[in-house]
C-alpha cells in the first residue's frame, strides 16, 4: 500500500468510525463524560438512569468496545462504558499504576464519584482480572459479574504466552504491515464494520505502542498481592463466565477453572467466536447477561 493511499484509508476510517459512534452511542440513548477520580481523569459513556452495569473493557481496549452491545440492553438497565486509566480518552498511567489492585481501587472510586452503590460488573479480558478483585475485596458493591473471556489469577499457556516467550507481545502489533494479523488474533468473527474502520482502529493502537507496553509489564509484573486474586473460593458473587472456544489471546479452559473455583458460577462457551464476544456477537452476549441476571 503506498503512503498516499494508506493515509487516505487512515482519514476514511476516522470519519467512518466518528459516524458509527454517534450512531451506536444514541441508539443505546448514551452521554459522554468525565470524572475526576483521585489524580484520574476518567470518560465514560453513561445512559443515567436503571440499574447500572459499570463495563470495564480489556488491555489496550476502550469503551467503544461495548457500544455494539449497549443498544440491546433495555432501558430499565444503565449501562456505563468506562475507560480505564491509560487507555481511551482517560488520563495517563504508568506501569507502576497498572496492576489489578491499583485498576480495582480507581473502579470502587469511580462508582463513589458517581453515587453508585452496588452495581453489576460486566468486564473482558483484563478487564475481568479487575472485576474479580474488585468482587474479593469490596463484595458489598457488586451485584453480579458477568464476565466476558476474562483472565484468571492462573496463565494456561497459549499462543500468546508462546509469543511472549519469543519476545513478541501480539497484543501490540508495532507495524501496519501486522494490522490483519492483529485481527485475526483477537477475532474469530470480526465486527461488521468498513475495513478503513478496522485499520484505523488498529493504527491508533500501533500509535500507541509503547505507552501500551508499558501498561502491559506493569500488569504482568505485579506482586501476587497487587494481582488477580487467587483465593477465589472467597468471591460469591454470582458470576456469569461468557468464553469463546476459539479465543487465542486467553486459553478457553481459563473458563472451566473460574467456572469451578468460583462457588456462584456457572460458564457459557461460544464455538464460533474469538476473544471479544461482544463485539463478535453482540446481541448473543446481550441476551446471556439479561438471562443471567434475570436469575441472579
Amino acid at each position: 500500500m503506498t503512503a498516499l493511499r494508506e493515509r487516505v484509508e487512515l482519514a476514511v476510517g476516522r470519519s467512518q468510525l466518528r459516524v458509527l459512534r454517534r450512531a451506536f452511542t444514541a441508539a443505546a440513548g448514551l452521554h459522554a463524560a468525565t470524572a475526576d477520580v483521585a489524580d484520574h481523569r476518567l470518560a465514560y459513556l453513561d445512559r443515567g438512569r436503571g440499574e447500572p452495569l459499570l463495563c470495564i473493557h480489556g488491555f489496550g481496549g476502550d469503551k467503544e468496545t461495548w457500544l455494539l452491545m449497549a443498544p440491546w440492553l433495555p432501558r430499565r438497565l444503565r449501562p456505563i462504558l468506562l475507560d480505564l486509566p491509560g487507555h481511551g480518552a482517560s488520563s495517563h498511567i504508568g506501569p507502576d499504576r497498572a496492576h489489578a489492585r491499583a485498576q480495582a481501587e480507581v473502579v470502587v472510586r469511580f462508582l463513589d464519584a458517581l453515587g453508585i452503590e452496588r452495581t453489576v460488573l460486566v468486564a473482558n479480558s483484563m478487564g475481568g482480572g479487575i472485576a474479580l478483585r474488585v468482587a474479593r475485596h469490596h463484595p458489598d458493591r457488586v451485584r453480579a459479574l458477568a464476565l466476558v473471556a476474562p483472565t484468571g489469577p492462573v496463565w494456561i499457556r497459549n499462543e500468546l504466552s508462546d509469543a511472549f516467550d519469543r519476545g513478541e507481545n501480539l497484543l501490540v502489533p508495532d507495524s501496519r504491515e501486522k494490522t490483519d494479523a492483529f485481527l485475526r488474533t483477537v477475532t474469530a468473527r470480526p465486527p461488521r464494520v468498513p475495513r478503513a474502520v478496522q485499520r484505523y482502529v488498529t493504527a491508533e493502537r500501533i500509535g500507541r505502542q509503547a505507552h501500551l507496553d508499558a501498561i502491559f509489564r506493569g500488569w504482568a509484573s505485579a506482586a501476587e498481592a497487587d494481582g488477580i486474586p487467587r483465593d477465589l473460593e472467597s468471591i460469591t458473587t454470582p458470576t456469569l463466565v461468557i468464553h469463546g472456544a476459539r479465543d487465542r489471546i486467553i486459553h478457553p479452559a481459563t473458563a472451566d477453572l473460574l467456572a469451578t473455583r468460583l462457588p456462584h458460577a456457572r460458564r457459557v462457551i461460544l464455538s464460533d467466536i474469538g476473544h471479544v464476544p461482544q463485539i463478535e456477537d453482540p446481541r448473543r452476549v446481550a441476551r446471556l447477561i439479561l438471562s443471567f441476571l434475570a436469575a441472579a
